[in-house]
């Protein structure tokens, strides 16, 4: 028999509004805002961003506590329990795309499991159109209210998965993870072929949200200039609410006069919904480990993954749509993959991974207390990544492989 309910991992506030009030997050479409419903009691996590700007200081709430557990399932019972006709709601550990991906992927094999099972989302943050993509799904960006709990008849923590405390040293793959701890097969997948002939939508999204991660400015300019010359309309997606944007795509100037009319060059997308439509419309994808690589599971998107710390048959899982590029670096402190997601920090304060500082790993024990976009420019245009730089030694290969594909067009 599985164990009686026990507190989530995360405390959440407890908070009550004499006022009507709504909320969404300026990356999410306007049509997932959250608006109150008149409860007498709100919830949301104690550290998110509602509750660090907003709350604070907004007339006529009352902090009741900040140290309000959800009553969660136990991580041993998620396998052992009939969801049938059951309303249940998920408590989301953060809104890093990739990882909810895999979660929207695994609620999509849940409700084929248990056809009328009801689902919710809370804290689904920036990734909530991620979740929107799931037929039914309640979704809760930052907020629940005490009457909208109530319809839940059980709630369950994710971050209660296998891995999840070191997912920012060894990546997982939480759709394979939560169908395995679920005891639930994952949905089949369909193979989309590239369209014949028809003019090709390319996309190209080479930025990832760390140095380690971020594609090579020449690579990418070798890249687009090659298929600037086929038969097909090349969009280069940067991010600009990444503080590197300006000085990657500076690295990339030499685009400006030799693409021709068939390539644009765009600094962003308002929203992850923006982002998410564009990556579910491109016929053909040349993405770094990124959000994008893992949005493309969701409508097996073709394409190449290009990869360089993390490794690539972890993340890409099942999923064949993109071929899997992996960086080859071999060095005195580190080969690829590595396993890092982000950058590490020295007990004195330096920032970098093992290759970058010339470190073994056990000389970097911390994560950055806060970001340092300098240094972030320095180790995305400077190669000051290893395992980043090495790829530029395969750019005749990738292109090649590249090239391939779309002659099957």
């Amino acid at each position: 028999m599985p164990r009686a309910p026990h507190p989530s991992r995360k405390t959440f506030t407890r908070f009550a509004s004499k006022q009507p009030f709504q909320f969404g997050l300026p990356n999410v479409s306007s049509g997932l805002t959250q608006t109150s419903d008149n409860s007498p009691i709100y919830f949301t996590r104690a550290t998110s961003l509602m509750r660090r700007q907003v709350l604070a200081n907004a007339p006529g709430v009352k902090i009741k506590s900040d140290s309000y557990r959800f009553q969660v399932l136990t991580r041993d019972g998620w396998g052992e329990r009939d969801f049938s006709g059951k309303s249940v709601l998920f408590l989301v550990p953060d809104d890093a795309l990739g990882d909810c991906v895999g979660m929207a992927l695994f609620f999509r094999a849940l409700k084929q499991r248990f056809g009328n099972i009801r689902i919710g989302v809370l804290n689904a943050g920036s990734a909530s159109d991620i979740f929107a993509l799931v037929q039914g799904i309640e979704i809760f960006q930052l907020f629940i209210s005490s009457g909208q709990l109530k319809r839940f008849d059980h709630v369950i923590d994710l971050s209660e998965m296998e891995g999840w405390r070191d997912i920012a040293t060894m990546p997982v793959n939480p759709e394979e993870a939560l169908c395995e701890a679920f005891g639930i097969s994952p949905i089949p997948l369909e193979k989309r072929q590239l369209p014949t002939g028809a003019r090709l939508k390319v996309g190209i999204v080479p930025m990832a949200s760390s140095p380690l991660r971020t594609l090579p400015p020449k690579l990418v300019s070798e890249v687009t200039k090659m298929l600037a010359k086929s038969d097909c309309d090349i969009t280069l997606v940067l991010n600009a609410y990444q503080g590197v944007m300006k000085a990657y795509k500076a690295a990339l100037s030499d685009l400006g006069t030799q693409n021709g009319g068939n390539t644009r060059i765009i600094d962003g997308f308002k929203t992850i919904g923006d982002l998410v439509k564009f990556v579910g419309q491109q016929d053909y994808l040349v993405v770094a480990d990124s959000g994008p690589a893992h949005i493309s599971k969701l409508f097996q998107t073709p394409g190449i993954g290009i990869y360089s710390s993390a490794d690539a048959k972890t993340l890409q899982g099942r999923h064949t749509n993109l071929h899997a590029w992996q960086s080859d670096f071999s060095g005195p402190h580190c080969s690829a993959p590595c396993g890092l997601a982000k950058l590490r920090a020295t007990p004195d304060g330096k920032i970098g991974c093992m290759g970058s500082l010339g470190l073994p790993i056990t000389a970097l024990p911390d994560t950055p207390e806060k970001s340092d976009p300098e240094l972030a420019r320095a180790l995305v245009t400077n190669k000051s990544v290893p395992c980043v730089a090495r790829l530029e030694t395969d750019i005749p290969a990738i292109c090649d492989l590249i090239s391939q594909d779309l002659a099957k067009a």
